[in-house]
């Protein structure tokens, strides 16, 4: 009866592709036989061709066809195919716990099994129809088969053709948004009755077994707790959540962490947002669920409902981890909402500013969400053009943050470089006003996906560029490029070494490119220095593993600096303290300070030593020395880093100084708790 229920409506587009359009309410596992029947049924136009691409039940197959008899058309064909081989053969897997040490072991222990199909078919000379069909599938299960031992399945499909009859409704109208492919679909796996009765008794059990002498059946009580989990719907499961906390927060919790279901990642974060949202360990929660493996639209809805909750760091980055694994060709509605909601945020990188506090947390905010879009990359590309358009105008702004503009720019590292980004980073490298941090930034992503044009323009205005620090590191990009051999830069290779022969060799003290390449990858790093410091202001190195012909990004570590040059300089400069207090420290000391003396005259010399005093109070000296120091540090600015990390092509996070500041902080807090008060309290007890 449920087959008869909804007509049967399909298309086929040269056996190459098929679709089927199903009523909204038909089972799963009645459009399953339905999609068999289809797939048995499709047969290529049998030409000189011996093999082809089809359409089946299992995906995009390679199929061999064999003629056994032919009259005015082929009467006797045989399609033989590997189904090991097919596309979507693997797709189907069991719930499993995101806990547990070994993950996802259905494909490789898949592999154990070789599977074959074989389709024979009879087809009627004058009618040119099918008149049988006979497919026969095979499953041989290696590991317990050797010779003539063999352990195996065998599944038999017959189709014998009775009679036809004539319908008029062969057209039908086609609504693209109800189409689903032909491969098999995984059957709901949830319970057609859906009730929260057996997750609470089961709970009531364990809560029942605590403190009691009969903990061996902890284990199997617990396993039908996460199992019953698992077979809930979203409606279900958020009725019982509450009730569950209330019986036992401590095992719930268990439970749904080892549920794996995408309902039970909905009940962890919504029980978050609403019992326990400011918790310490909330930020370690949700970026711990955002590395699972295969996201669906559901675990992105509930990432950016935390987002919105919450804009802390790691959630942030967890949403952005969710929509990169998630995104696929066609961009789905729950992505632009996540666009929409950066965009928001982003808002061009300014807005109303109240005070310098409110400055700073809308500066952060802004840097922080350039970051996070750097990470989806493509995704939010297609999703938001609008999203895109805001980010370039922050790379063009020049009144906020050097940070924040380098972030706008390094957020293009996933995307592609259209003709309207690669003009406004042209305009970013060729900017004289510009720092040579943001300069070799944009340089850095033009050259990301260079073709002949864009060296070529780049190569005629290298003698323009008066910054040396700028010039020193393209030109030590350029070289490591024409020694690197890269296919894409055939054309310019010539070009880049005629213009590199009348440049000088790179100086200590400049910024650079350096790279080392090697059967098994390449090393490379950057080191930048502006015209003002001696200091570089950045620094990175990045790791690529090189594996049949394609590179896999390992790991990368940059670290950016600001603002250190004064305090260096009030420590160690000509004035500072160490090379002026601490020479007259030595030579009050004479003879007894010798080896001190020669030591200080190799790490700090003095042009003219002799000229100077011993002051007649040595420790006033020191001390004036040291208040003077303390009052440069004072008006100088704030030293600021920011360091990041990225392991296998995806940023796992960033650090700031006040990030460390707080750490500091947090860590002297736990120290005076638990060594200082807390010893003491429990020596009062004691008492």
């Amino acid at each position: 009866m449920l087959m008869r229920r909804n007509p049967l409506k399909f298309t086929v587009e040269e056996i190459a592709v098929a679709q089927l359009y199903p009523e909204t309410d038909e089972p799963v596992n009645i459009l399953n036989i339905k999609r068999g029947i289809v797939s048995a049924l499709m047969v290529p136009v049998i030409e000189d061709e011996t093999k082809s691409f089809m359409n089946t039940v299992h995906g995009q197959c390679l199929t061999d066809h064999l003629v056994h008899a032919r009259k005015d058309i082929a009467t006797d064909v045989t399609l033989s195919r590997d189904l090991s081989q097919c596309d979507q053969f693997y797709s189907r897997e069991l719930v499993n716990s995101p806990l547990a040490m070994l993950q996802k072991l259905h494909r490789p222990m898949s592999k154990l099994i070789t599977s074959t199909q074989d389709c024979n078919y009879k087809f009627e000379n004058k009618g040119k129809h099918i008149t049988a069909a006979i497919c026969t599938e095979k499953h041989i299960y290696l590991p317990f088969s050797h010779e003539d031992n063999v352990i195996s399945s065998v599944v038999t499909q017959d189709i014998i053709f009775k009679s036809s009859k004539r319908i008029n409704n062969k057209v039908f109208e086609v609504n693209p948004s109800q189409s689903k492919p032909l491969h098999f679909e995984g059957p709901e796996d949830k319970a057609p009755v859906q009730t929260k009765d057996t997750v609470l008794s089961s709970l009531q059990d364990l809560v029942t077994l605590a403190g009691t002498d009969q903990s061996r059946k902890r284990a199997s009580l617990f396993h039908k707790f996460v199992s019953s989990l698992r077979v809930l719907r979203n409606e279900t499961l958020s009725q019982a959540l509450t009730e569950m906390l209330n019986m036992s927060g401590w095992l719930t919790w268990q439970a749904l962490l080892q549920c794996g279901t995408t309902e039970c990642s909905s009940a962890m974060l919504h029980a978050i947002r609403t019992n326990d949202g400011l918790s310490p360990g909330v930020d370690a929660l949700v970026y711990g669920l955002s590395l699972q493996p295969h996201p669906d639209a559901t675990l992105v809805r509930d990432m950016l409902s935390m987002a919105q909750y919450k804009q802390s760091r790691a959630i942030m980055y967890a949403l952005a981890n969710t929509v990169k694994k998630f995104h696929k060709a066609d961009v789905s509605p729950v992505v632009k909402d996540v666009s929409k909601f950066f965009e928001t945020l982003l808002n061009d990188c300014s807005g109303e500013i109240l005070d310098e506090d409110t400055l700073a947390d809308h500066e952060d905010m802004s840097f922080l969400v350039l970051r996070v879009v750097a990470v989806m990359g493509q995704a939010m590309q297609a999703a938001n053009p609008s999203l895109i358009s805001s980010i370039l105008r922050c790379a063009k702004k020049t009144d906020i943050p050097l940070s924040n503009q380098k972030a706008a720019i390094q957020a293009f590292r996933l995307m592609d470089i259209n003709d309207e980004v690669r003009n406004i980073f042209m305009e970013v490298y060729e900017d004289a006003q510009s720092p040579v941090e943001k300069r070799v930034a944009a340089y850095l992503m033009l050259m990301k996906s260079p073709d002949h044009a864009l060296v070529t323009n780049i190569l005629n205005n290298l003698e323009n560029v008066r910054d040396k620090q700028l010039k020193s590191f393209v030109v030590s990009h350029l070289k490591n490029i024409h020694k690197s051999g890269e296919t894409q830069m055939y054309q310019s290779r010539k070009d880049i070494e005629l213009v590199l022969e009348d440049t000088n060799t790179l100086v200590d003290g400049m910024s650079s490119h350096y790279k080392i390449e090697s059967v098994l990858g390449s090393i490379q790093s950057n080191i930048i220095f502006n015209a003002t410091d001696t200091l570089p202001k950045e620094v990175m190195l990045e790791t690529t593993l090189k594996v049949f012909d394609y590179n896999y990004d390992i790991f990368e570590v940059g670290v950016e600096g600001t603002g250190f040059e004064p305090t260096i300089d009030a420590l160690f400069g000509e004035q500072g303290f160490f090379p002026d207090s601490i020479s007259k420290v030595m030579y009050w000391a004479g003879d007894k300070a010798n080896i001190l003396r020669e030591v200080l005259e190799k790490v700090f010399p003095e042009k003219d030593r002799t000229k100077r005093q011993v002051p007649e109070n040595l420790l006033k000296y020191i001390a004036n020395s040291a208040q003077k120091l303390m009052e440069d540090v004072h008006v100088s600015p704030a030293p600021e880093t920011i360091a990041y990390l990225r392991l296998l092509g995806a940023e796992i996070g960033y650090m700031k100084t006040k990030d460390m500041r707080n750490m500091a902080q947090t860590l002297s807090m736990y120290y005076h708790v638990f060594m200082r008060e807390l010893p003491v309290k429990v020596r009062c007890v004691d008492f």
